[in-house]
């Protein structure tokens, strides 16, 4: 195989650079942009043209006993499976959606949405759809965009929790905080139930679990009686189950829960155990848009057993690299609920939409028009 790397001012110049020297049939490797020696921002490609006869490749190994291997790690191995198979399957249309005209925006949106956190492998599979929504014809930048757009949302859910809730539901409807430590849970039940106290006009009740962190219990009683409502402290399964048959006659209860290490099994099932046999109860997993990304998927993997409502994105704010949570919307079936935008009570939250999502992606569109 015969790999060479090219540096040019622009994607396109070192796009072109590769198809005069390699011929069409060159395959994309990697592309960045790196500084050069002078100190000037260049883009880098590196491709390779395989010139080789294939041979046959030899059988692969035994795989180990079914038995052996977890149910996370054969999810993992069907969901590289089906990439390699995407992957063999679509090459030729890839490398002619990078490198053939009428299309030169590729290069640049698909290195602008990496640099902003996206998955490589959504990116990727996003971009072929959208390529095949505009079926070959001749079109610029921004249709390219929209069409990526229309793919992106055709696969992501929103949810409307609290839709059909009223002062006459009859049994009060149950929603837990859940997730890791310091994203914000405690804050969000907060802002959540000003805007249903005095925007829906709903009954509350508040219910706390968290009593492993210290002031947490505190923090919370102090946002219950600003906000006047009925607020108890439940340390067990059976303390908990009295507190929900005490604010029964509410429109709606709000559970806090303890923050902790929720990549420890342990910690879930235990928590997940306080809410068996009880109230049907819908989970909201509060997460921070500034987490890694690996992060993000392990602690959703880790909280499926749970049977999530939604997801809550907190600390919108803090970071400019929302790539990481859209790829969990875009991973998992989970709709997105809410997205906390700040530190504000109750001001900085806000119901999740496709026009805000997009507000991510904008700063894209404006350098790829």
């Amino acid at each position: 195989m015969q790999v060479k790397t090219f540096r040019a001012p622009t994607m396109e110049k070192a796009l072109a650079q590769v198809k005069k020297e390699l011929g069409p049939d060159a395959i994309i490797l990697s592309s960045g942009k790196v500084m050069s020696s002078s100190g000037e921002s260049q883009f880098e490609v590196s491709a390779a043209l395989d010139r080789q006869p294939q041979s046959t490749p030899p059988p692969p190994p035994a795989p180990p006993a079914a038995e052996s291997i977890s149910a996370e790690v054969k999810g993992d191995i069907r969901e590289i499976k089906s990439f390699l198979s995407l992957l063999i399957s679509s090459k030729d249309h890839f490398t002619q959606l990078q490198m053939k005209e009428p299309r030169p925006g590729v290069a640049e949106l698909y290195h602008s949405l990496l640099v902003r956190g996206f998955d490589e492998k959504q990116i990727y599979i996003l971009l072929n759809r959208a390529a095949s929504d505009l079926n070959g014809e001749a079109g610029d930048a921004a249709r390219l965009f929209d069409a990526f757009c229309s793919q992106m949302f055709s696969s992501m859910r929103f949810s409307r929790p609290f839709r059909g809730i009223s002062n006459s539901s009859g049994s009060p409807a149950v929603f837990s905080f859940v997730g890791p430590t310091g994203v914000g849970k405690t804050t969000t039940l907060a802002k959540i139930a000003a805007y249903l106290k005095f925007k829906r006009q709903l009954d509350i009740g508040i219910i706390s679990l968290d009593t492993y962190r210290i002031g947490a219990v505190d923090q919370l009683r102090t946002y219950a009686n600003i906000l006047e409502v009925p607020f108890s402290v439940a340390q067990s399964k059976s303390e908990f189950d009295k507190a929900q048959k005490d604010f029964s006659h509410f429109d709606l209860i709000l559970v806090d829960t303890t923050g902790r290490n929720f990549l420890n099994r342990e910690h879930v099932r235990q928590l997940s155990s306080i809410f068996e046999n009880g109230r049907k109860t819908g989970h909201f997993l509060v997460l921070s848009a500034a987490a890694k990304d690996e992060d993000l998927r392990q602690t959703i993997l880790h909280f499926k057993a749970m049977e999530l409502h939604s997801l809550i994105f907190t600390k919108i704010d803090e970071t400019i690299h929302h790539g990481c949570m859209l790829n969990q919307l875009l991973r998992f079936d989970y709709p997105l609920a809410f997205m906390g935008t700040g530190q504000r009570v109750p001001e900085d939250i806000e119901q999740a939409s496709q026009k805000r999502i997009l507000s991510f992606l904008l700063p894209v569109r404006s350098q790829n028009t």
